[in-house]
């Protein structure tokens, strides 16, 4: 509501504050836009605002008013952020901001609305939590003496005794830093930090080592694994203290300033749908937490009735209010995202069913009876699905909470109805295949298939962008199939070979886009037998190629290799002529076996792609393999990589590619930051 956040904004009329200023107000906050710095200074003695956002023109005028900030902060414990906004780049101007007392600089031109939601973000007082630290010392006498130094300066830590249970305590308790004794005896530190940063969730936690180590060389290597910094035992109170809040600041400065934009949906600030589809997906591999974890789907009643009010604009000032009774409600280890235009989704664990359902609840007692900037009330619909072994996708969880969020609408809203999975998923198991056929039949004709995305990770080049194109098909329960269910239902509908095609097509456009915007990216794309030995296919593709003119470069086919084997000679014409056009070819379900071998260096193929049951080959086998793929001008794919123990680790020393749903599962976009990859 309207006064909730306090900011100042000081600058001329007209510049560009005025704009800010006016943004601020729609997003709920109380505004007070000041001239000079001295009526500033006046109305900080009758009370501090949340933040203060100034025009780099008001420069000279700052000088007072920096100096009350740093008395405030030093004196009274009161830290209000100061950010300017300018038109210039000039470095100078920058300088001068800093030593002003700036926390950040933003230059024209601003999207106004989106500086706002940041702003307000920044102001927040979910910003200003507590920190969280976890500490790891096996000696339960110095982890007490640790956790006792912080939690007097106001810190929340978790002990961890048994370094052997830290990634189960890193999930959990969301820690802002890693305090650890470098030396314990069932894992060193060294080798935990390894572990932790292998888990691409943990990259970005600063790690501390608790240490007597002196020898520099030591140092460096505890550091060089992915550790921040030292803190020499004994332990001074101060010091610790010292790098602590510095290290923990800095990362929650460096969070800020990247804003994760695929991560966040601009006008909530929450969580995106696909970031949400991630962490249901790896809580569905949590399943033996203790607990009970579920899924809420949040939607405001009456939404037809709301827009004729407010309109569209208002519209979105009350989603973005939603979103923070949403954030309002829930704890550090939940999630709530927005899943689409008018939808929220929450994830979260708690000790039991009954549990779950006391908060949501609670949800819509709070926005019931919450006011609105709008000056309109409503209600709210909630549908919850709890998450059990009988459900294995996230896409399918999400979609029977939204069918118990529509029950709960179609009997008057304001209520939470619960989607149990019992029978439903009974009914999944026993869809009939010609349901299926004649689904697949329609999606062709409609184009509504969804494309995923997978990773590959480039154990070569670090970096490079590559995906292989996943289809997904909705069926009556609104789950996503895909894989083998899918190509059996096209089989039986006689649509395979126009499958392969319709999504050989999407990869053409996909590839296109990409390199308009200046991206290097390789798909790869599978194909059906029927596709396999079809001497029409090298002659249709590259008509599709120029009348979208574009080359090959990039797309790579993959067939399995049983399919080209009942005729060698048509599949090393169409791989030619496929490679001819700079399209590249993957041999998958590929065995160890001397005339597999054989096989690849006649066709010539530039991939291979290991029958999963090679994963945990023996040694030998695996470096046999890659030798001979190799020496074949081969690269080996390792895909298939669902859990770190169904992988033999003489693969990742020697194979080209991985991939698998513990490296990343299939997205619903291509934007996977692959230079932060750690393996």
């Amino acid at each position: 509501a309207s006064g909730e956040i306090s900011v100042f904004v000081l600058g001329g009329k007209g510049d560009l504050t005025a704009e800010l200023a006016s943004a601020l107000r729609d997003r709920g906050c109380d505004v007070q836009h000041f001239r000079d710095t001295d009526s500033l200074l006046r109305q900080l003695q009758e009370h501090a605002p949340r933040v203060i956002v100034a025009d780099t023109v008001m420069l000279p005028e700052m000088p007072p008013l920096s100096a009350e900030l740093v008395r405030l902060r030093s004196h009274m414990s009161i830290n209000i952020p100061l950010i300017f906004v300018s038109n210039s780049t000039a470095l100078q101007l920058r300088v001068d901001a800093i030593r002003a007392g700036g926390d950040g600089y933003l230059v024209a031109p601003l999207d106004a609305a989106a500086v706002a939601a940041q702003i307000r973000a920044a102001a927040s007082p979910d910003q200003q939590r507590p920190y969280r630290v976890v500490v790891v010392e096996d000696d339960p006498t110095q982890a007490d003496f640790a956790g006792s130094i912080l939690r007097k300066a106001g810190v929340e830590v978790l002990q961890v005794t048994e370094p052997v249970k830290v990634i189960e305590s890193l999930r959990t308790f969301k820690p802002d830093l890693i305090l650890m004794d470098i030396y314990m005896p069932e894992v060193n530190g060294i080798e935990l930090t390894t572990i932790i940063r292998d888990h691409q969730e943990f990259v970005a936690i600063p790690i501390v080592f608790l240490s007597g180590e002196q020898n520099a060389d030591k140092q460096l290597d505890a550091l060089s694994v992915g550790g921040d910094d030292f803190i020499a035992k004994p332990i001074r109170p101060k010091h610790l203290l010292g790098i602590v809040q510095t290290r923990i600041r800095r990362a929650r400065q460096l969070l800020s300033a990247t804003g994760q934009p695929p991560k966040h949906d601009r006008v909530t600030g929450l969580f995106s749908r696909q970031h949400f589809l991630d962490r249901v997906a790896k809580q569905i591999d949590s399943a033996a937490d203790e607990g009970q974890a579920g899924v809420l789907l949040v939607r405001p009643d009456s939404l037809p009735t709301l827009q004729k009010q407010i309109g569209v604009g208002g519209i979105d000032h009350l989603m973005s209010e939603f979103g923070a009774i949403l954030a309002g409600q829930i704890t550090d280890t939940d999630l709530a995202a927005r899943i689409d235009e008018n939808t929220f989704g929450v994830l979260l664990r708690r000790d039991s069913a009954d549990h779950l359902v006391h908060l949501a609840e609670a949800i819509l007692r709070n926005i019931g009876g919450h006011e609105f900037s709008n000056q309109v009330s409503t209600t709210a619909s909630i549908g919850l699905c709890f998450i059990d072994d009988r459900l294995e996708d996230a896409n399918g969880i999400v979609s029977r909470a939204a069918t118990a969020c529509e029950e709960a609408g179609k009997h008057g809203g304001n209520r939470v109805h619960t989607h149990r999975s019992d029978a439903d998923s009974q009914e999944i198991l026993a869809a009939p295949e010609d349901n299926l056929s004649q689904r697949i039949k329609a999606t062709l004709h409609e184009n509504s298939f969804s494309i995923l995305y997978q990773p590959m990770l480039d154990l070569q080049t670090r970096g490079s962008e590559t995906y292989e194109i996943v289809l997904r098909m909705a069926n009556a329960q609104g789950d996503l199939i895909g894989d083998r269910q899918l190509l059996e239902a096209a089989e039986v509908a006689g649509v395979c070979a126009e499958l392969d095609r319709w999504i050989l097509e999407r990869a053409i456009d996909i590839l296109k886009q990409r390199r308009e915007s200046g991206r290097r990216t390789r798909i790869f794309v599978h194909q059906s037998s029927h596709s396999a030995l079809d001497v029409n296919l090298p002659a249709w593709l590259l008509g599709r190629l120029r009348s979208k003119q574009v080359v090959g470069t990039g797309l790579v086919v993959d067939f399995r290799l049983p399919d080209l084997s009942q005729d060698l000679k048509t599949a090393q014409q169409n791989i030619k002529a496929l490679r001819d056009m700079d399209v590249d070819v993957s041999l998958s379900r590929f065995p160890e076996k001397e005339a597999a071998f054989k096989v690849l260096r006649f066709l010539q193929a530039g991939y291979i792609n290991i029958a999963p049951r090679l994963l945990k080959a023996d040694r030998e086998t695996i470096g046999s393999v890659i030798r001979q793929a190799h020496d074949a001008s081969a690269k080996v794919i390792v895909s298939n990589v669902d859990d770190p123990r169904s992988i033999d680790l003489h693969w990742s020393s020697g194979a080209d590619f991985l991939q698998g749903n513990f490296i990343q599962r299939p997205l619903e976009n291509m934007d996977y930051d692959f230079s932060q990859v750690v393996i």
